[in-house]
């Protein structure tokens, strides 16, 4: 495809997906884990939001219960979180990370910073900023487009929102923060 025959609004859209497949070219390392990315997500979760529930994990991770039960027996087995039952309602489980867990955690971040520094460092601080403030301005646009399509065309966005922060109503949970809205998509 020719970028210079396309309109500047059809070469906007062609640039985020060849953005899109360079970036699926080249996956950001796994490192050493002995644990699937699902695990990542759910340690990463349990450390922004230490004793958080499993309902609250549910939600935040867009997962079924079934899943998450095998997904928190495995990372408990494995020695990364605990589970224990609230002090004021012992039905309700509280899960936290171990100092294993932690550890994990934070290797994790710092070797997504540092890929992502590696991808970046062809931006100077200045086209980042711009950059990322273009991206939110043209999702927020594409968002809203989306629900305008026609009844029966419209994506299932009920569970799945908000996805990122700043795109719509925080939980309402006045005693502890609430789940990071970052964590609530599925890859």
């Amino acid at each position: 495809m020719n970028m210079e025959t396309m309109s500047p609004d059809a070469r906007v859209i062609f640039s985020i997906l060849k953005l899109s497949r360079a970036l699926r070219r080249c996956p950001p390392p796994r490192g050493e884990h002995p644990f699937p990315p699902a695990i990542g997500r759910l340690l990463e979760c349990v450390s922004a939001f230490p004793g958080v529930s499993s309902r609250e994990l549910c939600e935040a991770l867009d997962l079924r219960p079934s899943s998450l039960s095998e997904m928190l027996a495995r990372a408990e087995r494995d020695g990364l979180l605990i589970r224990r039952a609230d002090e004021e309602d012992r039905r309700l489980l509280r899960i936290s990370l171990t100092e294993k867990g932690k550890a994990a955690v934070r290797e994790m971040e710092d070797r997504r910073d540092g890929d992502a520094r590696k991808k970046a460092s062809c931006l100077t601080e200045e086209e980042k900023e711009q950059f990322c403030a273009l991206c939110e301005k043209l999702g927020r646009h594409i968002e809203s487009l989306a629900l305008e399509l026609p009844e029966g065309m419209q994506p299932d966005i009920r569970r799945r929102q908000p996805r990122f922060p700043g795109e719509g109503p925080e939980e309402s949970r006045p005693d502890r923060p609430p789940v990071p809205p970052a964590l609530r998509y599925r890859s």
